[in-house]
């Protein structure tokens, strides 16, 4: 059967053929209203009190970006990611051939120091970010599974409802709805 308006269809373990799917189905059906927007949320939808609207597949507000990251710029948003970490360990690399032996600089020590700080944590949030597409997950997701109506029954330890294969999950993070395969 075809999914109903704002339903998601699942794949995967528990997913559309498996023990899950009449719960998405019932959270898809009974979607929130949102009383700032004045519309139904589509499933894993949030209402983002910084952006001022609601975000599909809403994953965090990023100050970095001044904006949320959600279904139409996680993409980017994990492009961006790679590119910080790449420039940051390219000037760390530029910086350290810079250090003479003889009269080392204060300044680019207290510099590189600076910039392993930064690598060390956009590639934290990279290795996390890269957890989350493979999972399937957002990190408002992640982080308050018990508090969010459509995941409170499952077992977090089970993964993530919208679970498909790895390349499943990879396809649904990088590629639109329109785009992204259903089986």
């Amino acid at each position: 059967a075809p999914a109903a308006a704002g339903a998601f269809a699942v794949d995967g373990p528990g997913g559309a053929e498996g023990e899950f799917a009449p719960i998405i189905r019932e959270a898809s059906q009974q979607r929130r209203w949102c009383k700032r927007c004045g519309m139904y949320q589509p499933l894993r939808t949030k209402h983002c009190r910084d952006c001022g609207s609601c975000v599909r597949t809403h994953d965090h507000h990023c100050p970095w970006i001044g904006t949320c990251v959600g279904e139409n710029n996680r993409c980017l948003f994990y492009c961006f990611l790679i590119f910080q970490a790449t420039e940051l360990g390219w000037f760390f690399i530029e910086g350290v051939q810079g250090i003479s032996v003889l009269e080392p600089s204060v300044f680019l020590i207290f510099g590189l120091l600076f910039i392993a700080m930064l690598f060390i944590m956009v590639a934290c949030l990279l290795s996390f970010h890269s957890y989350l597409m493979l999972a399937n997950l957002t990190t408002w997701e992640h982080m308050s599974w018990g508090r969010i109506s459509y995941l409170r029954r499952f077992p977090a330890e089970r993964g993530s409802p919208f679970a498909r294969s790895l390349a499943g999950n990879a396809a649904a993070y990088f590629c639109s709805p329109v785009w992204c395969p259903q089986r």
